[in-house]
């Protein structure tokens, strides 16, 4: 008779209730298709990979039952450990497996280790059922060979596995010698399931180490490890599962970066609270979420972030400064990164909280996020690709940063974001994770293969420094943007090396107004840029009315501001509307699609320095301006 365990299902949360300016937004993230190749579907369409990666779950993974006659029954104790059966030989507290099979264990050893090895071509299913070894010298649980070792927690099991530090255990001999650096340690492809839990304390390093694919159905599991937590040279998996991470490095890792297809993390759902010393989930290809629920510090969180110069105050003394320490800091820099792949990232589902030290999203490559819920809180960037970096889905709130979101390319088409930044909000640069770009006051770096895009969604920013920066172009089709601050002259609501074209969406906007920059001429969509000549304090509401009353803009600045920028399908050429700052009104005459009224001091036009045009302009040699005829 076939004897089945109870599996237990982990329901993780679909979605994250996210503090935001503007309500009313809801998001529905796309379905995800789950096959050997990376795909999302996302709302504008669908990416692949270019590399096929096995993000599945085979029926023997799934499969937690065992058939009574054909197992094998191993008792440990302390010098008495017996087995029922053949393929087992004890010495002392040693108890070794030699064939493949089900083996269904339980007791204790105080100093002792279960090994297992088998032939390559046989599979060994082993059922811990209230398991407890410590071992002084090596892995408790060690598979030195087998095809696969399947790992099942008994329905209501408890299992603990303890190693000592300062093992320096090995296998092989000369340059074939392997470190036995986890606490289960597999030289082949591990899969670990079933309902029971699994506590393990890895003081020499890793938690649960396999030289090749390290696969998790189920189950639930503590891990305290002096290095990292979960570890799959090859690819790490999870279906399912509660999982509870303390590591001195990485939590969850992969590092194949020699073959192609491999050295990724796929997790498909699961619960998961992680506390890492380094990065939470690190991998050398892929890193793909579908589902489940995250709370994830790194490096003790933003509050341990290294403390940042702002873009443009003492740039010179801090250029000088990374000169002088840029060798030694390249040597002992530790990433303390959230979620961080080499090659590419991509998250369709799931609901996910990470408060880190250094970046809290990060890619070598491209991110993609289509759905799901992110709430950061980051001592560096929110979100960074060193490539192109697409939101057509996301619930994104950016709770700290100094930027908030950074990538060579920058595409919204969908999605809610909201981002808050001691620098820019969202920077579009062809800087990478070691070599950003950087310039002095007054420079310019910009780059055709820059470009911030937004198509759609709903977009809040509140930054210290630049609003919405492109190194390139900056171009605005759809979506609703609403943009408070910067509050100095050094930075600008809108910042752009290149054209900037408004062709459709809204956007409002409040900040200073030395360095600002308008949309071009070229744009479809009428815009307007309003100088103030006094400064308006946080707070304050800010409302746009045509000359009927109806209010086709209204919004509130969180900080102070002189100037604001607003766009609208509603506005048009050779109409005088009404702008509304708490109860003082100004006439605003548009007289052409990209419109700048007011005192101005900065680049207008996309970009680009243009002298004043008339009274409405700041005039030369320190006149003052005309002031703007406030409304009956």
């Amino acid at each position: 008779m076939k004897k089945k365990m109870k599996h237990t299902k982990i329901t993780p949360f679909l979605s994250l209730a996210v503090l935001v300016m503007l309500a009313g937004c809801q998001v529905t993230s796309s379905d995800t298709a789950q096959s050997t190749e990376s795909t999302v579907t996302a709302n504008s369409g669908t990416s692949e990979s270019t590399v096929d990666y096995d993000l599945e779950f085979s029926s023997d993974d799934l499969e937690v039952g065992y058939d009574e006659s054909d197992t094998t029954t191993i008792q440990l104790a302390d010098d008495q450990s017996t087995s029922s059966g053949e393929g087992v030989t004890v010495n002392g507290n040693v108890v070794t497996i030699t064939t493949g099979g089900t083996y269904l264990i339980s007791g204790t050893l105080s100093d002792g280790q279960i090994k297992v090895i088998a032939p390559d071509t046989e599979e060994v299913h082993l059922i811990l059922d209230g398991v407890d070894i410590t071992s002084s010298t090596s892995a408790p649980l060690l598979v030195e060979e087998a095809e696969k070792v399947f790992v099942t927690l008994a329905e209501d099991s408890e299992n603990t596995l303890t190693d000592k530090a300062g093992s320096t255990a090995t296998i092989g001999i000369g340059t074939d010698a392997t470190s036995i650096d986890g606490t289960i340690f597999s030289k082949a492809d591990l899969t670990v399931n079933g309902s029971g839990s699994l506590i393990i304390n890895g003081n020499t390093n890793h938690g649960i180490v396999s030289k090749d694919d390290l696969t998790i159905v189920s189950g639930t599991y503590q891990i305290t490890a002096a290095g990292q937590g979960l570890s799959g040279k090859d690819a790490v998996k999870i279906k399912d599962g509660i999982f509870t991470l303390n590591t001195g490095t990485d939590a969850i890792q992969s590092d194949n970066d020699q073959e192609e297809g491999r050295g990724f993390v796929y997790i498909a759902g699961g619960d998961f609270t992680i506390d890492a010393e380094q990065d939470g989930i690190q991998v050398e290809t892929l890193l793909q979420i579908d589902g489940g629920t995250f709370d994830i510090t790194t490096g003790g969180g933003s509050a341990n972030a290294v403390a940042k110069t702002q873009e443009g105050m003492d740039f010179f003394a801090q250029k000088a400064d990374e000169e002088e320490n840029a060798d030694s800091d390249e040597i002992s820099s530790i990433s303390t990164k959230g979620l961080k792949s080499v090659s590419e990232l991509i998250v369709n589902d799931g609901t996910i909280t990470i408060d880190s030290a250094d970046d809290s999203v990060h890619t070598d490559g491209n991110l993609i996020l289509s759905g799901g819920s992110l709430t950061l809180t980051s001592g560096d960037d929110g979100l960074h690709a060193d490539n192109d970096l697409e939101l057509s889905g996301s619930t994104v709130a950016i709770t700290e940063s100094y930027e908030g979101i950074e990538g060579k390319t920058i595409t919204i088409s969908d999605g809610e974001i909201t981002v808050l930044a001691n620098d820019d909000g969202l920077n579009a640069s062809s800087g990478t994770s070691s070599t950003s770009e950087q310039t002095g006051p007054g420079e310019t770096a910009g780059s055709s293969e820059n470009a911030l895009v937004i198509s759609g969604g709903t977009l809040t920013v509140n930054s210290s420094g630049d609003g919405l920066d492109s190194n390139g172009t900056i171009e605005i089709s759809g979506g609703l943007t609403t943009v408070s601050g910067p509050e100095n002259d050094g930075n600008g609501t809108i910042d752009s090396n290149g054209d900037t074209i408004i062709t459709g969406g809204s956007l409002m906007a409040a900040g200073s107004s030395g360095m600002a920059v308008t949309f071009s001429d070229s744009s479809s969509q009428v815009s307007v840029f309003y100088g103030f000549e006094t400064t308006y304090e946080a707070g304050s509401e800010i409302e746009l009315s045509d000359a009927d009353g109806t209010v086709l803009l209204s919004w509130t600045a969180d900080k102070s501001f002189s100037s604001v920028q607003f766009s609208s399908a509603d506005l048009a050429v050779d109409e005088t509307y009404a702008l509304s700052v708490n109860d003082e009104t100004f006439e605003v005459p548009i007289d052409s699609v990209s419109t700048t009224v007011g005192t101005t001091t900065g680049q207008m036009g996309g970009g680009m320095q243009q002298p004043g045009n008339g009274d409405d302009m700041q005039k030369p040699s320190g006149e003052k301006p005309d002031s703007m005829p406030a409304l009956n």
